[in-house]
């Protein structure tokens, strides 16, 4: 799932804002919202994870 937002935004992001070589339509509804969560907790995780490391030591 992860892979699939990544490949979205690298498309959206690279191809039709920095190129100009396309439009691609905004996510709505159920889309945006797994997408946001999914991202969200990439960096939740890592910020966990990251946190658990310092008070280990």
């Amino acid at each position: 799932m992860g892979y699939c937002v990544a490949l979205y935004f690298a498309k959206l992001l690279i191809f039709d804002k920095v190129l100009g070589l396309g439009t691609t339509d905004p996510l709505a509804g159920f889309a945006a919202i797994t997408a946001n969560l999914v991202v969200s907790f990439y960096f939740a995780k890592r910020g966990f994870e990251n946190v658990a490391r310092i008070i280990k030591r």
